[in-house]
């Protein structure tokens, strides 16, 4: 097979097959899939590479670029396979993420189930505190309550704690206050507030944007470590990249720090995959 001085290497990983896609200067090479590996899906992704690099005589050092889509978040969020989730708010707001918004699939219908919340009611802890409207502040963040609160969740078992207070994004000070104190009584906890995950209006979609991302964020986080591992451990040096889920790239420590860009990653790989393949044909 003709060699080239780089190689691309392009992978996506679902919950049955892992598909590879190895492409090099003028030449794109056979796509081939692999079985998955449900119990640490990263170690598909290696063993993908390690026979891309024998099925073209190449060495890990060839490749330039790294990128793939995984069902990883994906899978995670529909089968609720996430990490115990704890939640610090607003006081009077906890169970904003159940009533959510009027948009419902049956408006009238009282019997209706619901879906399970991501956080369970009990672990779902309200401080004092209140920002208006303007961003000023009504109520000061009382920490001392936020300290009881912290202590709750980690003597409760959650390994993740979202953050989300009621017009922070206008003003952050209360939820990073937040962020040092869970860093000091609960440093193992993943731990993600909503200005930096969703800074902007509409309370129900930030909470619930935050919640998914604390959610997600020990998986994700367990994922991203082990293919990074991995891909070192085979001599890859290219940058690895992740697809968003608006068909972008982040890096994987970015992915690994806001893992809810991941939840549409291996169905938006696939589009983008289409677009250059169609363009591709367009031009033969």
């Amino acid at each position: 097979m003709p060699r080239s001085s780089g190689l691309t290497r392009a992978a996506e990983v679902s919950a049955r097959v892992s598909v590879v896609i190895l492409s090099m200067r003028f030449l794109l090479c056979p796509v081939w899939k692999i079985s998955s590996t449900p119990s640490d899906p990263s170690h598909a992704v290696a063993e993908g590479v390690a026979e891309a690099l024998v099925q073209v005589a190449a060495q890990a050092s060839e490749v330039s670029y790294f990128g793939h889509g995984t069902t990883v978040a994906t899978n995670a969020l529909i089968q609720h396979r996430g990490a115990l989730t704890g939640l610090i708010t607003s006081d009077g707001f906890r169970d904003l993420l159940e009533i959510g918004r009027q948009k419902r699939p049956d408006l009238y219908d009282l019997q209706a189930d619901k879906p399970p919340a991501l956080v369970e009611r009990r672990l779902r802890r309200e401080v004092p505190e209140r920002l208006m409207h303007d961003g000023r502040v009504e109520t000061p963040l009382d920490k001392a309550a936020v300290r009881d609160a912290v202590r709750v969740l980690r003597n409760a078992g959650v390994k993740a704690v979202a953050i989300c207070f009621l017009y922070s994004f206008l003003d952050t000070a209360h939820e990073e206050a937040v962020l040092r104190i869970v860093g000091e009584e609960f440093p193992e906890a993943f731990v993600c507030p909503s200005h930096e995950v969703a800074p902007e209006f509409r309370e129900y979609e930030r909470l619930s944007t935050t919640v998914v991302n604390a959610y997600l964020g020990p998986v994700m986080a367990f994922y991203i470590r082990g293919v990074a591992e991995r891909l070192t451990a085979l001599g890859v040096t290219a940058t690895p990249y992740l697809t968003q889920s608006n068909g972008g790239v982040i890096g994987f420590d970015a992915a690994a720090r806001l893992p809810v860009r991941t939840v549409l990653s291996g169905p938006s790989t696939g589009v983008v995959g289409a677009q250059v393949t169609a363009r591709l044909c367009r031009s033969i």
